[in-house]
């Protein structure tokens, strides 16, 4: 199997056909200076393990670092005192929602997807043979990026460029990533059930 690898501010693994956890967040809501301070904290420790580690170990290691990263990551999300807070509209989160349908047509099955106030969780199962995971993100932000400002009557960046992917290993892991999207909500305080939430889609 052809796995791709590439590099902006955080690393991304592709095997084709795999199952993908994504987080992508609206423009501008992680100030720079935390965003730094959280790359920076990574990628020292990333320096740190592989000093002492390797192999199997080395992997184990990174893999539960990267784990860490993202839920410091996901939670000044959730709260970000500051905004923007674009995707709380209906007319935007449904705009994003249905972008993700039509792009079933791409290659991909979504398991789950929430939308929150400033970003979107995603499970979603890549297949083989389908339009890269790059192709059908860059296809998925520029369309609702374009569409979201016409319906909020502005212009400039919508998304943030950079999207947190995660492959998905194992059957244990797929479904603790699922209950970790659907209480997304519940975990930031916005309802006291997931199914309370209306911009989650759970394919059970």
């Amino acid at each position: 199997m052809q796995k791709i690898y590439y590099e902006r501010n955080l690393p991304h693994w592709h095997p084709p056909g795999a199952a993908f956890f994504l987080t992508y967040r609206l423009y501008g809501s992680i100030p720079q200076s935390k965003l730094f301070e959280l790359q920076r904290n990574f990628a020292s420790e990333t320096l740190q393990l592989r000093s002492r580690l390797s192999g199997q170990t080395l992997d184990q290691a990174t893999y539960a670092l990267q784990r860490r990263f993202f839920v410091h990551y996901d939670e000044h999300l959730d709260q970000n005192p500051n905004g923007p807070y674009w995707l709380k509209q209906p007319e935007i989160a449904h705009e994003v929602i249905n972008s993700w349908s039509h792009l079933e047509t791409y290659g991909v099955q979504i398991h789950a997807l929430c939308i929150m106030p400033n970003h979107v969780h995603v499970l979603l199962q890549h297949r083989e043979g389908g339009s890269s995971l790059s192709k059908i993100l860059q296809v998925h932000k520029a369309f609702t990026g374009k569409q979201c400002n016409r319906l909020l009557r502005r212009t400039g960046h919508f998304w943030q460029k950079e999207t947190y992917d995660h492959w998905v290993r194992n059957a244990e892991e797929f479904d603790r990533i699922v209950r970790y999207i659907l209480n997304n909500p519940v975990k930031a305080k916005l309802v006291e059930r997931w199914e309370d939430w209306p911009y989650t889609v759970f394919a059970q």
